[in-house]
């Protein structure tokens, strides 16, 4: 019953919205060429948001509205940017039936009200508003949720050449619809000042995500990284070199954060409400992750990155429908791939003994990798939907 309602609730809503929608149309010219643009609803710190920035700053003359919920400890930094709109509220309906094009990272992101609903219906109801991909960072596998199948983009924005080119011979999107331009917030990785910090960001498993929080904290998983928060060598390293390490676990993993646990004064377990991906990743002198796509974010910055897969046979067959890509950890990575705790310690001291010098080796693979390296992403992101609208 208390779904029937939820369900006879979204569905007026966006009846009345699309209702009101029509009427305002009819008399203001302005109401007919509105953009939105979301994450997930209730985060402004990636790919939506420094796009949001851009737009506001250089074309304020376009009606642009960012969804993110008021209780989000980023609503702030959009409302001083203006014209936020609540997430899942009338307003985000209305706004939504209005808009001409809607802008996401995520493809089922907070630019839709109610996306675990609309998502099933909006291909029928959206033919005349067009979709931007933004992503949340560079794909490197195939992944069934980008096909066009699922999402159906009308621009599907890629951060590199070899991305690009694997997306659109691979993704059976229609001809002109991949775009090469650089991510958003690539615009935002020049002219770097590092802290004395090394960050240690891994991704989630998804073996874990239904799992109950005393069986997470006694997972493999937390184990490794527990492991490293508590190494002695590593606390030794940090206090002989004078650096911070900050611990960051992936955005699904943060409400398993008590799991993690640290003695060391120099390690700093980071909570998401309190720390900025994005600024972590300007600061920091070395990257230390497992397969999360923000190494690319590190390579473009050309600081050393470490790879810790202890469990990368088990990611493989069971973290997604895994099918591989056209990028190797060990033939293309930007740094070296550890397997084994020790091996990460290994890797660690060469490293900090190279004064976090990339090698040459991995240097080369970036310059190869990013094809367009300068802070003009944006702008030309742009340009492809003003050329987008203009057909």
């Amino acid at each position: 019953m208390k779904r029937f309602l939820r369900v006879a609730a979204f569905a007026c809503k966006l009846l009345l919205a699309y209702f009101a929608s029509f009427v305002v149309k009819l008399f203001s010219k302005e109401k007919r060429n509105i953009w939105i643009i979301a994450e997930r609803g209730d985060d402004a710190r990636d790919n939506g948001f420094y796009f949001y920035e851009y737009m506001r700053k250089n074309h304020p003359e376009q009606p642009l509205y960012y969804v993110i919920k008021s209780t989000s400890a980023d609503a702030e930094k959009v409302e001083r940017l203006g014209k936020r709109i609540e997430t899942n509220s009338f307003r985000h309906f209305f706004y939504y039936a209005l808009s001409k094009v809607r802008i996401s990272s995520s493809m089922w992101g907070g630019d839709l009200p109610h996306s675990d609903y609309f998502f099933k219906i909006r291909k029928h109801m959206s033919r005349k508003r067009k979709f931007v991909f933004l992503k949340h960072g560079i794909i490197k596998d195939y992944l069934p949720q980008h096909c066009v199948t699922s999402g159906n983009p009308d621009i599907y924005i890629c951060g590199a050449k070899p991305e690009y080119e694997y997306v659109k011979a691979n993704f059976g999107h229609p001809e002109d619809v991949v775009k090469y331009t650089g991510l958003a917030r690539f615009d935002n990785l020049h002219g770097v000042k590092t802290k004395n910090q090394i960050l240690v960001m891994p991704t989630f498993r998804l073996w874990l995500q239904k799992k109950s929080a005393e069986e997470v904290a006694e997972s493999e998983y937390v184990a490794a990284w527990n492991q490293l928060l508590n190494d002695a060598n590593i606390a030794q390293m940090l206090e002989e070199t004078g650096l911070e390490l900050i611990f960051y676990p992936h955005y699904v993993m943060q409400k398993h954060i008590n799991s993690f646990h640290t003695n060391c004064e120099h390690i700093h377990i980071a909570k998401f409400k309190d720390y900025d991906v994005q600024t972590l990743l300007l600061e920091s002198k070395l990257l230390i992750t497992d397969f999360s796509s923000v190494f690319f974010d590190f390579g473009y910055m050309e600081k050393p990155v470490i790879y810790y897969q202890f469990d990368r046979e088990k990611y493989i067959h069971g973290h997604y429908d895994f099918t591989k890509g056209y990028f190797s950890y060990d033939e293309d990575g930007f740094g070296d791939v550890a397997f084994q705790h020790e091996e990460l310690i290994s890797s660690m001291e060469k490293v900090f003994t190279n004064r976090f010098v990339m090698e040459q080796k991995y240097q080369t693979r970036i310059d190869k990798f990013f094809e367009l390296k300068d802070n003009r992403n944006c702008e030309r992101i742009y340009h492809e939907i003003k050329g987008l609208i203009s057909k």
